[in-house]
Parts: C-alpha cells; structure tokens; sequence
C-alpha cells in the first residue's frame, strides 16, 4: 500500500470537518428555529433590503448545503487516480475548497436572519 500524501491525509480532516460543520449548523439552525417568528427574511437584494420572506423552517435549508460535500468522498477520487498522483492531489485540493466554500454560502443565512431577528 502507498504512503497517503499529506493532502491526503489533509482532505480526510476536511472530510471530517464536513460532517462537524453540519452538526454546528444544524444546532444553529435549531436555535434561530425557536427563536424566529413564522416568517422570515430568505432573500435580500444587492441594496441589503429583504426582498423575499418565506417559513421560518427554511433557516434549516442553508444548513444543508455542506452536504454536498459528503458525495466528495476521497476515496471516490483514490479509485479514480493513484494515490499521491497529481491528479489526485489536486482533485483533492479542489475538493477541499468545494468544502469550504460550502460552508461560508451557507453560514450566510442563519448570519443574516440573526442580524434581522435582532433589529425586530
């Protein structure tokens, strides 16, 4: 068996950070749920005005989001190219800010319907 590269071993934190992120948000988002009135803010404009209010069960859609992560499974990518190639590690390096960038997109929401909780 190869010798796991330290992206490798780096994207098996990020995997498991995934599932960590989930659960925080989740929390989160249960939190706000109690919180928040039966209408919420889900949509601003570029001006920052609310421009669209839906159920206050929608706070747990944004939270859901990282899930997407879960299919980038890496061993989904170790079957597909060797271990320690190039084009696993930058498939995995990829992947890795995929994750990130899931997890900032969807703290959005909750962020946003706390500041709007707090000005009403």
């Amino acid at each position: 068996m190869a010798k796991k590269s330290w992206v490798s071993k780096a994207y098996w934190g990020f995997y498991i950070a995934n599932f960590i992120v989930i659960l925080i948000y989740l929390g989160i988002s249960w939190w706000l749920y109690q919180q928040a009135p039966n209408r919420i803010p889900v949509h601003w404009n570029t001006a920052g005005k609310v421009d669209s209010y839906g159920n206050r069960i929608e706070i747990f859609i944004a939270c859901l989001i990282p899930l997407i992560g879960v299919i980038l499974h890496p061993r989904l990518v170790d079957r597909k190219y060797p271990e320690s190639s190039g084009s696993n590690i930058s498939t995995k390096a990829a992947f890795a800010v995929i994750m990130v960038v899931l997890w900032v997109v969807s703290g959005i929401l909750p962020v946003m319907v706390y500041q709007w909780i707090g000005s009403h």
